[in-house]
């Protein structure tokens, strides 16, 4: 399957010319200035580096560090994102020569879409559209239904499919829209969190939705020094009798994608140090392939030693949820 990754390549007034670029196999990226070829950037030691070319490196690095041959790239030239088109990576990195004010850097590419593809119509799913939907000027699709989608978007494009092009020019219905925003509430409510409960104070709040939650209570809450920040029970929602005691509930906050193992080393750590069969994991932050292939493994490691263990993650969707029910939203 191939890696797709988001590519955000807009130039205001000239879209047409970023279009006959990408026609011309090229795939422009800003963040750039006269001098800022990253093959140059890339042999000076960080230390000996300009402030700009820092910035510039921080930016655009992965032009030459992560695409490689046989990527795709689905690039939006225009904001808000209402279309965009597909191309693949076909060549090296190069910086255009002599250099203008921007958008230097340039990818060798050729497009699979003969038509820009319509984010609002029929051919594309709500899920796809949330996945496209994240800011950032450039970061990787991970998730496999998405990827197997973006697939069947090229095939059906390059076929010039009759009924993949007539879904691709029908608008979705209300219903659709109201899904959209939905989701668009969801998104910035999780957002709200990461940045108003940091990481000191998000096993606070992680506590207080516990407690506001039917069916959910806070036995102990603080740091245990072996691998949980708090502990839970799970109550009986007829009678009320508790069916799980002393659960470990690990609580982390990060900012965009989640590569780190730390929260599984610790959620294993639960587990071993508790005598728990299950441990649980409130997590805001982008859960990445390498981190939810690791999270398989390690689970499936500690099945082969107790069928029973369980490791439940609550993400950062499931957790805005919780919290709109909590205040009331309804979703």
């Amino acid at each position: 399957m191939s890696r797709y990754f988001k590519f955000v390549s807009i130039r205001k007034g000239h879209e047409d010319w970023m279009l006959t670029e990408l026609e011309e196999g090229r795939a422009r990226f800003g963040w750039s200035s006269a001098g800022s070829d990253l093959r140059l950037i890339k042999t000076k030691p960080s230390s000996a580096r300009t402030a700009e070319e820092k910035i510039v490196w921080r930016y655009t690095q992965f032009l030459i560090n992560r695409l490689t041959k046989g990527d795709r790239l689905i690039i939006q030239l225009n904001r808000p994102l209402r279309k965009f088109v597909i191309a693949e990576v076909t060549g090296e990195y190069h910086s255009t020569e002599p250099q203008e004010s921007d958008f230097n850097h340039y990818i060798e590419c050729k497009l699979l879409t003969d038509t820009s593809i319509n984010v609002e119509s029929q051919a594309v799913s709500q899920s796809l559209r949330h996945h496209l939907s994240k800011r950032g000027h450039y970061y990787e699709i991970y998730e496999d239904l998405a990827k197997e989608e973006l697939d069947w978007i090229v095939e059906k494009s390059l076929q010039g499919d009759a009924e993949f092009l007539k879904a691709n020019e029908i608008e979705h219905t209300a219903e659709f829209e109201s899904k959209i925003l939905e989701e668009d509430v969801i998104t910035q409510t999780y957002k709200r969190i990461s940045t108003k409960w940091p990481s000191a104070y998000f096993e606070k709040f992680v506590a207080d939705l516990i407690r506001s939650t039917p069916g959910l209570e806070v036995k102990k809450q603080g740091d245990s020094g072996l691998g949980w920040d708090l502990t839970m029970r799970i109550l009986d929602p007829i009678d009320g009798s508790i069916l799980h005691e002393d659960i470990p509930v690990q609580c982390k906050n990060y900012i965009g994608a989640v590569k780190t193992k730390r929260p599984i080393d610790d959620l294993e750590r639960c587990i071993r140090n508790s005598g728990s069969s299950i441990a649980y994991l409130f997590i805001i932050g982008d859960l990445t392939k390498e981190f939810e292939d690791e999270f398989d493994n390690r689970l499936e490691a500690l099945q082969s030693e107790n069928e029973h263990i369980k490791l439940k993650v609550i993400g950062q969707e499931q957790i805005a949820k919780m919290y709109l029910n909590r205040v009331g939203a309804g979703f």
